[in-house]
């Protein structure tokens, strides 16, 4: 009996195009399962990176927003209080973190930007200026510094809860600033933020650290409230 020398020589040709296509099968799987490991990692980075932003966002809005101060504009003859809350800006004065800046109390504003390029998406911006001895509206934020504080905002909105005057049931309102109640500051702050990439962001509610009804001036070297 003789052997087939042809199979004894090696593959065949249908033989090694099989084995070339399961190779490059298990390939394809071992290459796709990587990119899939790459994109969820990269994902979760950036979930991870977003949720940092935010909780230091919220924490730095909690931070001004508690502790706004009740200004007045000392050569307006209503002496008002410099606070403007606006369904989609608030402007009011409060003190600034040392670290960020120079210390002591600063005008500061809040509003959405739409950007040029697409009208349903903007950056939530704050602007903050020292307030001039004879100050007597918050016109220098107009001129003041842009601080982008995030990107892809869909919707920003403010709520103020309090009493406009103090016989009146204080409720939620859409502004806060007119004739009545600018002697009196809210007793909640309520912001809320769309996002148009999909991060979520809960309700902030702040409550002013002093109360709406204090008749006080900010004391900086203090870093507290004290009676006139």
């Amino acid at each position: 009996m003789t052997l087939d020398k042809h199979r004894i020589a090696g593959f065949t040709l249908l033989e090694l195009l099989i084995a070339m296509s399961l190779l490059g099968f298990i390939l394809a799987l071992l290459f796709g399962g990587m990119r899939l490991g790459a994109r969820s990692w990269d994902a979760g980075e950036i979930r991870a990176e977003n949720s940092t932003h935010l909780a230091l966002l919220q924490g730095f809005l909690r931070r001004e927003l508690s502790q706004v101060t009740p200004f007045h504009w000392k050569k307006k003859a209503d002496m008002n209080l410099a606070f403007i809350g606006q369904p989609d800006s608030i402007k009011l004065v409060a003190p600034i973190a040392v670290r960020l800046g120079t210390g002591g109390l600063f005008l500061i504003g809040l509003e959405l930007v739409q950007d040029n390029q697409d009208n349903n998406v903007g950056q939530l911006v704050m602007r903050r200026v020292i307030p001039e001895a004879g100050s007597v509206d918050f016109t220098a934020l107009e001129t003041a510094e842009k601080i982008v504080l995030a990107d892809h905002v869909e919707e920003l909105n403010f709520a103020y809860f309090g009493a406009e005057t103090k016989d009146a049931e204080p409720q939620w309102r859409d502004q806060w600033g007119n004739r009545d109640s600018q002697q009196r500051l809210p007793y909640l702050i309520r912001v809320r933020v769309k996002f148009s990439n999909g991060r979520v962001w809960p309700d902030l509610v702040v409550a002013p650290l002093i109360g709406s009804d204090t008749g006080c001036a900010w004391d900086t070297s203090a870093n507290r409230c004290v009676s006139e």
